[in-house]
């Protein structure tokens, strides 16, 4: 018998709400969202199991290139990068709960760079990384 590894990622309910981010968000197992990036985003994994397909499928892929259209699954602790233009059906899978963050990808990028020390901090610490 096997058991799953124990996750190494960041859960999404223990990161920070950015500003302009999309609250945690649930699904029954199921259910489907769809969501349209209009810019690039980050679907994030907090708990249960997703089956994401991104564009029309594998064939037509997302009309990016380099990027292939299609399904991935993802599981507590994965995120997924979206880009722009590209339409994602959500699906909580295998039975389970979902719970997920739908966030724009630059504001992620801008948090964890603050927090890294990566740019300029401003005259008060965030309190995400203090």
């Amino acid at each position: 018998m096997s058991t799953a590894p124990a996750s190494t990622g960041f859960f999404a309910s223990a990161m920070p709400r950015l500003p302009g981010a999309a609250p945690l968000q649930r699904l029954l197992a199921g259910d489907t969202a769809h969501l349209a990036a209009r810019r690039a985003h980050v679907l994030r994994v907090d708990s249960g199991c997703a089956w994401v397909t991104l564009g029309r499928g594998p064939i037509d892929g997302l009309g990016l290139p380099g990027v292939r259209g299609g399904d991935v699954f993802l599981h507590a602790g994965d995120a997924l990068p979206v880009p722009a233009g590209t339409h994602a059906i959500v699906e909580a899978a295998r039975g389970m709960e979902l719970r997920f963050v739908w966030q724009p990808g630059d504001a992620i990028a801008r948090q964890v760079a603050r927090c890294a020390g990566a740019a300029p901090r401003a005259a008060h610490a965030p309190a995400a990384c203090a």
